[in-house]
């Protein structure tokens, strides 16, 4: 039995030292590994908070609760920022005399935003902080105006604590706190599960992944409750400073191109982003369906996990703001990671295109 989707296991890693998140870090700025994504944002916040006087933040109305958590705990005052019916960011010009800050994501692997307001944002000497948990590996995820650069490598690779925070000018003023054993401990109780699973029953297997998805939510429940600037371990940072990042790359781009080529065009669904350019490696398939329910039972009962990234969190208020109530309400998003090769990535194109 082999289904599609799920966290990510442990993988053979390589000898040397990938130098990937260290390349991306300017000669004068400063690099920390921390728990997670959600802790690196607050860690980033609480290190400009020292000198921000304004502490208003334009961020994304379409965006995981997580995200906006840590700006809600260091004290911003939130505007948010909508979206085109393409999951494209709309950029408000009225706001730029208003905020201290800007938070900016490419969705998936595909920065979309535009990149002139950002420019304009920091001639203004607005604080750029860009959440690249989506966009780390694409050539153009990291934009040249950012003071701050954040992310997660969770949903790329199978590491207990993977949030990392970059200041791309000097260093930052405090350091991270020791990380949280009992949420490192069950993430890593939850990624063993995942290995050694050679010449195990259906049942078995069966069993060991309900078990791991249990452990896996009981992880991310409790790090909404606990979550600070909680550093990373030395076991997890070693597991992404020696990642074959090269290999996730390349098998990204090609699973997703397969895709592209093959599925079918149909009204029960639309691929999010029809185009892969040069450089971007996504994180998913992602669709916009029409009946994201049936989509997504259908999905199961061929054994093809998907996801919907998010559902809305208590911090936005949809009302007024319809595109962006479309994208919650439609979006689905199917794995087409380095797991996974061209016979897992037909499976998915039968799937869709028997949907016509």
């Amino acid at each position: 039995m082999k289904k599609i989707g799920g966290y990510f296991p442990y993988e053979t890693l390589l000898e040397k030292k990938n130098e990937f998140l260290e390349g991306l870090c300017p000669e004068n700025g400063d690099l920390r590994y921390l728990m997670s994504g959600r802790c690196a944002i607050y860690y980033a916040l609480k290190d400009y908070k020292y000198t921000d006087r304004r502490c208003v933040a334009y961020v994304p109305i379409y965006t995981c609760e997580t995200v906006l958590a840590p700006f809600h705990k260091a004290g911003y005052t939130l505007l948010f920022y909508d979206f085109d019916e393409n999951m494209n960011p709309v950029f408000d010009p009225a706001v730029l005399d208003q905020i201290s800050i800007i938070s900016i994501c490419g969705y998936y692997g595909f920065s979309t935003y535009n990149r002139e307001f950002v420019a304009e944002c920091s001639r203004r000497g607005i604080c750029i902080i860009e959440d690249t948990t989506h966009s780390i590996f694409s050539s153009d995820g990291i934009d040249p105006h950012c003071d701050y650069v954040v992310g997660s490598l969770r949903k790329w690779i199978g590491v207990a604590a993977g949030g990392f925070a970059i200041k791309t000018k000097g260093k930052f003023l405090s350091d991270p706190q020791t990380p949280h054993e009992e949420h490192l401990a069950i993430r890593k109780q939850c990624l063993d599960l995942k290995n050694h699973l050679e010449d195990r029953s259906d049942e078995e297997l069966e069993q060991i992944f309900q078990k791991g998805d249990t452990l896996f939510w009981d992880a991310e429940m409790m790090l909404r409750q606990i979550f600070d600037s909680f550093g990373s371990d030395p076991e997890s940072v070693f597991l992404i400073q020696h990642y074959p990042v090269e290999t996730l790359k390349a098998k990204r781009r090609d699973n997703y191109q397969y895709l592209l080529d093959r599925v079918l065009p149909s009204d029960k669904f639309r691929i999010v982003f029809p185009t892969l350019p040069e450089g971007t490696v996504p994180s998913h398939f992602t669709l916009f369906a029409s009946d994201r329910d049936t989509l997504r039972a259908t999905l199961l009962e061929h054994e093809i996990g998907s996801t919907t990234y998010w559902p809305v969190g208590p911090l936005v208020n949809l009302e007024n703001h319809p595109n962006a109530q479309y994208i919650y309400d439609h979006v689905l998003s199917i794995p087409c990671d380095q797991r996974y090769g061209e016979k897992d990535m037909q499976k998915i194109c039968d799937t869709l295109n028997s949907l016509q």
